[in-house]
């Protein structure tokens, strides 16, 4: 099976390719999922959105099978404003990925990372 993957905090959405033709539901455009709680001992705060064509109740469902091992996952229309930072595009994917709760030590390997994933870096978005 084909899949899309999109990384969100420390949990991956996995969306199966044509989704969203294979399902007449309505799409709707920058669907966004916040994940809060915490793993290991850190706070994660982090929303994950996309402007790829998915419909809202399968993306819902994607974005609720991340809770569990101390993190809420909620669906929302778009992330939140005030964003510490944002990596945007990794992996070439139409997600990006806004962290709010990342101590400097955090988000110093969180962007790191992003780079390393070809993802472009946004200080406070």
């Amino acid at each position: 099976m084909d899949v899309t993957i999109f990384a969100i905090a420390a949990a991956v959405l996995v969306i199966p390719s044509g989704t969203a033709a294979a399902n007449p539901a309505p799409v709707q455009s920058g669907t966004a999922c916040l994940l809060e709680g915490t793993i290991m001992s850190e706070v994660v705060k982090d929303c994950s959105q996309t402007s790829l064509p998915i419909p809202a109740a399968a993306y819902a469902a994607q974005c609720r099978e991340n809770e569990g091992a101390g993190l809420k996952a909620t669906p929302l229309k778009a992330c939140p404003a005030q964003a510490q930072a944002s990596c945007v595009n990794p992996f070439g994917q139409k997600v990006t990925t806004f962290y709010y709760a990342r101590s400097p030590q955090q988000l110093a390997t969180t962007k790191q990372s992003c780079i390393a994933q070809r993802g472009r870096w946004v200080d406070k978005p």
